[in-house]
C-alpha cells in the first residue's frame, strides 16, 4: 500500500526549464517553464501580468497549450528573483500532444 502512496499528486510535477510564449489579450510574452504535469504547468514570466482568462502557452515549433490560470505570485527562488510565477491548468493541447506527454512522462521507480 505504501508503494501505491509514492506521489501526493495523481499527475506529479516534472521540473524542467524550457522557453516558452504566454499569449493573452493579444500580447505575447517570452516566458520559461519551471514544472509539468499531465494537467498543468508552471511558467516564470519576467513582468507582472494581471492573467484572469484563458492563455496560450507555446513550446516552439514543438507545443501549443490553451490554459488557464489557477494562481499567480511573485517567484520566491533566488534563480527567479524579480520574476512572477503563474500556475495554469491545461485545457486543451492544441499541437504536440506525443511531445507533450514526453515532456511529462516520469518514471515511477
Amino acid at each position: 500500500m505504501a508503494e501505491l502512496q509514492r506521489f501526493k499528486r495523481l499527475y506529479p510535477r516534472r521540473q524542467v526549464s524550457t522557453p516558452c510564449r504566454v499569449g493573452y489579450q493579444n500580447q505575447q510574452i517570452m516566458a520559461k517553464i519551471v514544472d509539468v504535469s499531465y494537467n498543468g504547468v508552471g511558467v516564470v514570466l519576467p513582468v507582472a501580468v494581471d492573467l484572469t482568462s484563458e492563455a496560450s502557452v507555446e513550446i516552439p515549433k514543438e507545443i501549443k497549450l490553451r490554459v488557464r490560470p489557477v494562481y499567480n505570485r511573485p517567484s520566491s527562488s533566488r534563480d527567479e528573483s524579480e520574476q512572477y510565477r503563474i500556475g495554469f491548468k491545461i485545457q486543451l493541447i492544441e499541437e504536440g500532444r506525443r511531445y507533450w506527454t514526453n515532456l511529462c512522462h516520469m518514471v515511477h521507480w
